[in-house]
């Protein structure tokens, strides 16, 4: 008698234990990889690992950052990765086989937009103006993707064409960042916070790229068409995360400069509370990370004037069916 209820308090103990684990799985959060570029414009993701959005939807994100779109895109084809936030103009440029690297299986989709073209055209302390350009150098990540494109047509619409300066690819804000401050080169497209410590050390922002260009689609949060296929619960969870943070931040400043400053250390509160008015104002973050369907277009067309046309419509790069089924729930 004694040996079978030994024998049951076994089993039961074997089988709560079994119980426990498997409730366990059941609740442990689904690890995603993100990898982007620096910079404010990452708020709305700091927002959702910070304030718990992610977690609510059973994820565990990691945001690394990238040293360049090259490096970016090669990591997402290898796996390294599930989804990215790039310039949209990247997904067209590598969807298209004119990235720097060319990938036979290319499947990045963007699907939900970050912003409008919030960015500044930073210059070295000696550059007033554009006319000062002349002969001078531009740092950019990619010459033939990602923001270079839109900086060419400022400059283009300043009066300057391309005879009037050279190029240096230096990668991610970081590096073009660097090559303003050691001299390499004399004007870059720069992210908030950077721009502005850049600006505070001497150096002038020329322009606000949303006001200088108008409507376009800067960066966007992407996904492998291959994987996402086999994974649409994580894409709909990591959508609605995004979409509520992307949100948060138009709604709850005070949160959101918290996250801001929490994230980006040694930065100002009034120069936190600056840049949510950036991010929260024209050219800066959608609501609802929707995608700006006019800027989808304006970035297609620049890569036209510039000797890249763009092989397909704005379908070809987007897909805002993870939307819809959104809405449809």
């Amino acid at each position: 008698m004694l040996m079978r209820n030994l024998t049951r308090r076994c089993g039961l103990a074997l089988a709560l234990a079994v119980s426990f684990s498997m409730q366990a799985m059941a609740q442990a959060p689904t690890p995603i990889r993100m990898i982007g570029f620096g910079g404010a414009t990452n708020l709305p993701a700091w927002v959702a690992q910070d304030k718990g959005f992610f977690a609510k939807e059973g994820l565990a994100v990691t945001l690394d950052k990238t040293a360049g779109s090259q490096e970016q895109m090669a990591d997402v084809m290898n796996g390294k990765y599930e989804f990215v936030t790039t310039a949209f103009d990247n997904i067209v440029a590598y969807t298209d086989g004119q990235g720097a690297i060319k990938f036979d299986n290319y499947d990045l989709t963007a699907i939900l937009g970050v912003h409008s073209g919030l960015n500044s055209v930073v210059a070295r302390p000696e550059i007033k103006t554009y006319a000062d350009l002349k002969g001078k150098v531009l740092a950019v990540d990619a010459v033939a993707s990602g923001y270079a494109t839109v900086l060419y047509e400022i400059l283009k619409r300043k009066g300057l064409s391309d005879k009037d300066y050279t190029l240096i690819a230096v990668g991610a804000t970081d590096g073009r960042m660097a090559a303003l401050e050691d001299g390499r080169a004399h004007v870059a497209i720069i992210s908030s916070p950077q721009d502005i410590q850049l600006q505070k050390k001497g150096f002038t922002i020329l322009d606000d790229v949303a006001v200088a260009l108008g409507d376009s689609q800067g960066s966007v949060y992407a996904v492998r068409k291959s994987w996402a296929k086999g994974h649409e619960k994580e894409v709909l969870a990591l959508a609605r995360a995004v979409i509520a943070a992307q949100n948060y931040v138009f709604d709850n400043k005070d949160g959101a400069v918290e996250v801001l400053m929490k994230r980006t250390p040694g930065l100002a509160k009034a120069d936190a509370e600056e840049i949510w008015k950036r991010l929260t104002g024209p050219g800066g973050l959608t609501r609802n990370a929707a995608l700006n369907t006019k800027g989808v277009q304006a970035v297609l067309d620049l890569r036209r004037v510039y000797g890249n046309p763009a092989k397909g419509d704005g379908a070809t790069y987007i897909d805002t069916s993870w939307q819809d089924k959104l809405k449809a729930k």
